[in-house]
């Protein structure tokens, strides 16, 4: 005798589909915790944007503290964090290491100029 898997209707992507309740529901779990994810994320920008300026130094920085700290909810983000950081740097000493090689191009362009002259 087998027995018949309770099947629950869920639309995603606007389709309906037929799913073992099992998987409908932890696809609505999931979906929830993304839902508050971006409420969260949200709420943080609506502060922030509609702050414009007028936080208080010590807002700020609990502000930013509780961001950090709720962005660490995210697998892996601490090596992801970390990553950008070192991107952030490689990019830095880059643009630094242009901005010196034009420089040198624009005092040769001068030098050179005036010796012409």
């Amino acid at each position: 005798m087998t027995t018949k898997t309770k099947k629950e209707k869920v639309n995603i992507a606007g389709k309906p589909y037929k799913l073992d309740k099992p998987v409908a529901d932890t696809l609505k779990n999931m979906s929830e915790a993304i839902r508050s994810h971006e409420v969260a994320l949200l709420t943080w920008v609506h502060k922030d944007y509609n702050a414009s300026g007028k936080f208080e130094e010590d807002e700020v920085k609990s502000f930013r503290k509780s961001l950090y700290q709720y962005s660490l909810q995210i697998p892996e983000a601490n090596n992801i964090l970390l990553k950008m950081s070192e991107l952030d740097d490689k990019t830095e000493k880059e643009l630094e290491e242009l901005n010196n090689q034009d420089k040198k191009v624009q005092n040769k362009e001068e030098k050179d100029a005036g010796t012409k002259e």
